[in-house]
């Protein structure tokens, strides 16, 4: 998605096909001079190498500026990371800030942006939608923008933030409210009413007479009940029948009722839409039941350790969806290695997860935009900036995702947990791209 300085490379493959994000350009190196103070802390088939976004180091920027807007100073730019850190499932978001904080002290490791450290105002917003609020309503008064944020109620803060400007790169934007704020971009650039064809393909074509027996079930709140309308919508359109669709209450404990629903009425393929703490619990009424259909699908919420370790072997065998590099295949990707490298040193024992990748792709851009435009740093600028912002990787940290055109990547890969580990199942390298499909649910 990046037209950013040291980038090469273009973009998704059009109308389908296969895409693989490179490793790009050269890039200018890293910011020259001193440590710095550490912040508070389906179609035809076609190859995309995606715009690498530099060579993985803070972008080098000649000269100094003054106070040019608000949360920037002489010697520093303070940013702002609104999060949900507690609430009903603690530490939901968390790795996003977590993320960001890593960035923040690589930058500053290396002397910040044009002679300013960066600064993290770290919010937590309770996962809920006032927490949300109140947050961004902070930020849009002392800071310059809002990097990395991730809340599953962030429409929350589209009002406070539609009517204050503050720039939002978000790690990812959940709702349509707040992807329709014309100064928020998520650089995972899903877009609720865009569906890419190369999930529900895949799926169907893995497993054909499922897909005439499906289940969607979600837990109940905005984002998940916008974003499941749009899938079955996108899916049913590919061929799926879905027999069975239920949303389940954060609060609800007992599974076992939604389990024989789908037993009685057959279904072979089931997908779950929510937090993977809920997911554990779904999975192991499942277990409890003896009900294992044709295939068990979740999102990339799943690609995480601490799920794999809750939901025990109840998991086993089930298929993610994902539009990230693989941590199993993190040798060879540097940008990985430094994220994980940074994240080790500002909070020991976190584990790098999707969320995390997303949060420290928003803090790369973020930092490479801010050196592009100079000492002259406003909230003006970074937006003008950020609209031409297409196929973005974070030096092959994702998929190619069209920050600036607000539109769903068309890029996925697929993989299966097997004896506890993750394995890659297709494409056997990079994503597999389809066409994108416009639900019209909250477009």
């Amino acid at each position: 998605m990046l037209g950013a300085p040291g980038g090469t490379g273009q973009g998704s493959a059009p109308g389908g096909g296969t895409a693989t994000t490179g490793s790009g350009g050269t890039g200018s190196g890293a910011a020259a001079g001193g440590t710095g103070s550490g912040g508070t802390t389906g179609g035809g088939s076609g190859t995309a190498a995606g715009n690498s976004g530099g060579s993985g180091g803070p972008v080098q920027c000649k000269g100094s500026g003054g106070a040019t807007d608000t949360g920037v100073t002489a010697g520093k730019i303070k940013i702002a990371n609104v999060s949900d850190v507690s609430g009903p499932v603690q530490g939901l978001f968390e790795s996003a800030q977590q993320a960001v904080k890593a960035y923040v002290s690589y930058v500053n490791s290396s002397g910040g942006i044009c002679g300013r450290t960066l600064e993290l105002m770290a919010l937590d917003s309770r996962t809920d939608s006032r927490g949300d609020q109140e947050g961004t309503a902070q930020a849009c008064s002392q800071a310059f923008a809002l990097v990395g944020s991730m809340s599953a109620y962030d429409q929350g803060g589209a009002a406070a933030e539609s009517s204050c400007g503050i720039p939002d790169l978000r790690a990812v934007t959940t709702t349509t409210q707040r992807q329709q704020v014309s100064a928020t971009y998520g650089v995972n650039s899903n877009k609720v009413n865009y569906q890419s064809t190369a999930v529900a393909d895949y799926f169907k074509g893995k497993y054909p007479a499922a897909a005439s027996k499906a289940a969607f079930l979600y837990l109940n709140s905005e984002v998940t009940k916008q974003n499941e309308a749009s899938f079955v919508k996108a899916f049913t359109s590919r061929g799926f029948t879905f027999v069975y669709e239920q949303a389940i209450d954060v609060a609800d404990f007992n599974y076992a009722p939604y389990v024989v629903q789908m037993k009685d009425k057959g279904v072979r393929y089931v997908q779950w839409l929510g937090s993977y703490q809920h997911a554990a619990r779904l999975l192991q009424a499942m277990k409890q039941q003896g009900f294992k259909p044709d295939v068990f699908v979740m999102d990339p919420v799943a690609y995480d350790a601490n799920f794999v370790k809750q939901a025990g072997d109840a998991a086993a065998g089930i298929s993610v969806f994902t539009n990230t590099a693989l941590l199993e295949e993190g040798g060879k990707n540097k940008e990985m290695q430094l994220y994980r490298s940074w994240l080790a040193r500002v909070a020991p024992g976190a584990a790098p997860d999707y969320f995390g990748f997303y949060a420290w792709g928003a803090a790369k851009l973020f930092v490479e935009l801010a050196a592009k435009i100079g000492p002259n740093l406003t909230r003006k600028a970074l937006l003008a900036a950020v609209r031409n912002v297409h196929d973005y990787t974070a030096n092959g940290l994702f998929s190619p995702q069209d920050v600036g055109g607000k539109r769903t990547s068309k890029c996925w890969a697929f993989i299966r947990l097997q004896g506890g580990r993750w394995v890659r199942e297709a494409p056997g390298s990079g994503f597999r791209c389809g066409q994108l499909i416009n639900t019209g649910v909250g477009g």
